[in-house]
């Protein structure tokens, strides 16, 4: 567990399903706030509607997106403010964590804030009833990391403290580090479609390496039993309690 002395208290967001541009510019909005000092850490979950394809920050929208497929199903093409590939934002719950980088709860780098973050993640799978594992540099699942993966997909392949269920990829997540704050986020798959996501990006082959949590329970689980799982497990993994939850 990941928590100072005290417990630390963070503003906890439910948006709501939205437009992806609308998603992007609020991550990016809190995250220069945390910037200027101007807020408390917070926790922020959303949904998107209609669906959408988001692209890393450098990524090529020519060469890893089939434009004509978006359009053809009326799906959002927006670009992050995070690195990383392509995520096909559809059965899923995003979360978004944005907080000062002197925040003493998180190491003062990108890989020891993931593994704090992974520590959420876990409970909160956890919490559904789902073992899952992160992936460490020593652990069993440290081949699967690949340093120069051609693949445009997100979830093509994990990387460093990201999160597996029987070695397949439940959270991709992204961050971004600008002088005083941070933002990760990231998607949590409660249903996935190959299909789908094979179809609008191009050359994707990420299907067998992927899982959801439909998938490893069996049956279908409730957006709101999902937020409540994820909501404990932040808040019992990080040593945090929230603020009144906002509904914007």
């Amino acid at each position: 567990m990941y928590h100072s002395a005290t417990m630390n208290t963070w503003r906890f967001l439910d948006t709501g399903p939205n437009r992806g541009a609308f998603n992007m510019a609020l991550d990016e909005k809190l995250l220069a706030q945390a910037a200027a000092g101007e807020a408390m850490p917070v926790l922020r979950f959303y949904t998107w509607d209609p669906p959408a394809l988001s692209l890393g920050r450098f990524q090529k929208i020519e060469t890893d997106v089939n434009t004509g497929s978006c359009r053809r199903h009326g799906m959002d093409v927006v670009r992050r403010v995070t690195g990383g590939r392509a995520v096909l934002h559809n059965h899923e719950l995003t979360y978004s964590v944005v907080a000062r980088t002197d925040d003493p709860l998180f190491p003062g780098n990108v890989l020891g804030t993931y593994k704090v973050i992974a520590a959420g993640l876990l409970a909160g799978l956890g919490n559904l009833g789902i073992h899952a594992e992160m992936v460490s540099r020593s652990g069993k699942h440290a081949h699967l990391v690949k340093k120069n993966g051609k693949d445009p997909a997100c979830f093509s392949s994990p990387s460093w403290y990201e999160i597996l269920v029987n070695g397949k990829k439940i959270i991709g997540s992204a961050q971004r580090r600008i002088p005083g704050a941070f933002l990760q986020h990231g998607s949590i798959l409660i249903a996935y479609d190959p299909v789908l996501e094979a179809s609008v990006i191009s050359g994707s082959g990420a299907g067998n390496a992927v899982t959801s949590i439909q998938e490893a329970l069996g049956r279908a689980v409730p957006l709101e039993d999902v937020k409540q799982a994820f909501l404990k497990g932040f808040s019992t993994a990080l040593g945090v309690i929230f603020s009144k939850r906002d509904v914007l």
